[in-house]
């Protein structure tokens, strides 16, 4: 065999060897079992929603890997300064940047490995539960792009500070970074937190972003763009690192000894990744809150603002309720608890025919239960008249506990019927009001009529006095002398002095 041959066969073989006695493989298991413990574990608490089950991946995940990864990067590239044989290595016919790759290149193989098998694992999960849409990709690139980055940042460290505490110290910082990230994706505003839409690690999104509309990719491609700047410029600083030990010949002795070559491609390396890191973190800055998520205006494509067609999952005859079929594992449940209390309100003016799901919103806007263009706002409106309601916390946590979603359901529905839109306090800090104290009496006793636990409604003060004009005692107790009364009473009553009791103008006197 030539010398030549040998010398093509040499990398590959240096790498086969890293991969095989890497240190990463003794970590394997422990990342595994974490994975489970943690992220599909907490994955498999949530609804069987693609968008939802896949944030566990930059929520969970990363929080998990990237200080496996930081520690173990920087463990490796410091083993021959820990070792002390840096010098005797220096002698051989292989360059140092050939040793960093391959051991850089074995550590990210079995990263990857046990990352896209754990990612492999909890979409096999959510494709046997889920109704309705497909496994989300950009989730994935951003999580791999984000371990190979911590990866680097380790292996850059140990590199340049080889030491004993170097790795324990790499996985620190990497953690600290992820749980900043995470605090700053949680109160993330335009314009004023771009490191918080830069960070990967977000909380949970919302239950039904990525069904009613298409997620937008634009903060996923600039984190990616973001990070690989990073992942680029540390591998030209790896590249640079032998021409920065200089010794009393000065600074062209080292590049002579790095090779004139070697440092031109580490300075383009070096200015391509800040160059794209640059551009990514100006980019963000423009982001603002739209239809399908957070658009940056240079990476938005309109196609992703326009609706995904559907056909709901409905239930019921003489009133209706119709979820989006991503929601169909929990339209049984939303219908029986529904029609007991539409019953109570059948026929009396204003009562709506059909309770339908409708999105939420995003981010900021969903946050304050607003809805975007042209999508009904949750509550009792149109012809004929619909109960429109929204998957998340806002009127109906359908995924939550049964025995607290139930009443809560069934609440928010007797609610937008008695009282209307929620009230609004004034001034600049407007909040939304609880019902006055005759309505809330109303709702509480329909809910105990149909055999719900009576709701708890908070107190709302001002000027030193309850808002609602009455004490929950007293609340109480005309809810019950109005439940009192036979099923024909209540509904003959309202049907007289609803017009009335929705306007706020009946006291708790005033209720039979």
């Amino acid at each position: 065999m030539t010398a030549v041959a040998l010398s093509r066969r040499g990398p590959a073989r240096v790498l086969r060897i890293e991969i095989r006695r890497s240190v990463v493989l003794w970590a394997v298991p422990l990342l595994l079992a974490l994975f489970y413990f943690d992220t599909f574990r907490t994955a498999a608490g949530f609804p069987a929603v693609w968008t939802v089950r896949s944030s566990v991946i930059t929520d969970h995940m990363i929080a998990d890997f990237c200080p496996f990864a930081a520690g173990l990067a920087a463990w490796v590239a410091s083993r021959e300064g820990r070792r002390k044989t840096s010098d005797l290595l220096a002698t051989t016919v292989r360059p140092a940047w050939a040793r960093q790759a391959s051991a850089l290149g074995a550590t990210l193989f079995w990263l990857l490995i046990a990352f896209l098998a754990g990612v492999a694992a909890l979409y096999i999960d959510t494709a046997v539960q889920a109704t309705w849409g497909g496994p989300p990709l950009w989730p994935v690139a951003v999580g791999v792009v984000e371990v190979v980055t911590f990866a680097v940042i380790g292996f850059t460290a140990g590199a340049l500070f080889p030491g004993r505490f170097t790795a324990p110290l790499a996985a620190i910082g990497c953690f600290l970074l992820a749980v900043i990230g995470l605090h700053a994706a949680g109160g993330v505003k335009p314009g004023t937190s771009t490191y918080g839409l830069l960070s990967p690690t977000t909380n949970v999104s919302l239950g039904d972003v990525g069904v009613f509309y298409r997620v937008a990719p634009d903060v996923a491609i600039a984190q990616v763009m973001f990070m690989g700047g990073v992942t680029v410029a540390l591998l030209g600083l790896l590249t640079l690192a032998p021409a920065f030990r200089v010794s009393y010949h000065g600074l062209l002795a080292g590049v002579s000894r790095a090779g004139r070559w070697l440092c031109v491609a580490g300075v383009a390396l070096l200015a391509a990744g800040v160059a794209a890191s640059v551009t990514a973190f100006s980019l963000v800055g423009t982001a603002h809150m739209g239809v399908s998520g957070w658009e940056i205006p240079a990476l938005h494509d309109a196609a992703s603002d326009r609706p995904v067609p559907y056909t709901p999952d409905c239930a019921g005859t003489s009133f209706t309720v119709c979820v989006h079929p991503a929601f169909s594992a929990y339209l049984a449940s939303a219908n029986a608890e529904l029609q007991p209390a539409f019953a109570e309100i059948a026929g009396l003016p204003g009562a709506p025919v059909r309770a339908e799901q409708v999105a939420s919103g995003d981010g900021v806007l969903g946050s304050q239960g607003l809805n975007f263009a042209g999508v009904p706002k949750p509550g009792v409106s149109g012809t004929p008249l619909v109960y429109y309601f929204i998957s998340d916390d806002g009127l109906s946590p359908l995924w939550d506990i049964p025995a607290v979603v139930g009443p809560g359901f069934q609440q928010n529905f007797l609610t937008a019927f008695i009282a209307g839109p929620p009230r609004v306090g004034p001034g600049p800090d407007a909040a939304a009001l609880s019902p006055t104290a005759a309505q809330q009496a109303v709702i509480t006793a329909l809910m105990t009529a149909v055999g719900s636990p009576a709701p708890q409604w908070g107190e709302d003060m001002g000027n030193g006095g309850p808002t609602a004009g009455a004490t929950p005692a007293q609340i109480t107790a005309a809810a019950q002398r109005f439940g009192s009364l036979s099923s024909a009473a209540r509904h003959a009553w309202l049907a007289a002095n609803l017009p009335a009791l929705r306007a706020g103008t009946l006291g708790l006197g005033q209720l039979p």
